[in-house]
């Protein structure tokens, strides 16, 4: 590979591991604020009905953006340690894409529902977001996974 090209790619995984970072520091930020704000006493009310509900609604949707986060962290430090390695595609990184397949759809569905669970609404929403990511994320997954058995192709062949 040429080393621009290498030199790309370090420069953009270690950017996006920055941005994956600050977004886990806003979305603590964000979660803090949350619940010592005077609306999160009266969202999660002791005798309001469904409080289990609300409350593990909102802890599964912080744990799955640190889910989704981490196995983004982890994708992106396979592709810098792989390049030290001088190849770019690995296994550990498709069994990562294929986690995301089902991880980045349920924090979809259950992001678009926190605020009407929190609301005490009757009804759950489900709208196309789960659907997309699920298309997307594994259209990205099934490529790499031939860009990866291509690579070790090659390797055998030479």
């Amino acid at each position: 590979m040429e080393k621009k090209s290498i030199k790309a790619l370090k420069i953009v995984s270690t950017f996006t591991l920055i941005f994956i970072i600050m977004g886990i520091v806003l979305y603590g930020i964000k979660t803090y604020l949350f619940i010592t704000e005077s609306n999160a006493a009266s969202t999660f009310n002791l005798v309001a009905p469904n409080k289990a509900l609300k409350i593990g609604w909102f802890i599964a949707n912080r744990l799955l953006i640190l889910v989704t986060a981490a196995l983004l962290i982890a994708f992106v430090k396979n592709i810098l340690k792989s390049i030290k390695r001088g190849e770019i595609f690995n296994r550990c990184n498709v069994k990562i894409l294929f986690a995301l397949v089902v991880v980045l759809p349920i924090h979809a569905f259950v992001s678009d529902n926190l605020k009407l669970i929190c609301s005490n609404a009757r009804e759950i929403v489900l709208t196309d977001s789960p659907f997309i990511y699920i298309a997307v994320t594994l259209l990205i997954a099934i490529l790499y996974k031939l860009a990866y058995d291509a690579a070790e192709e090659q390797k055998l062949t030479i």
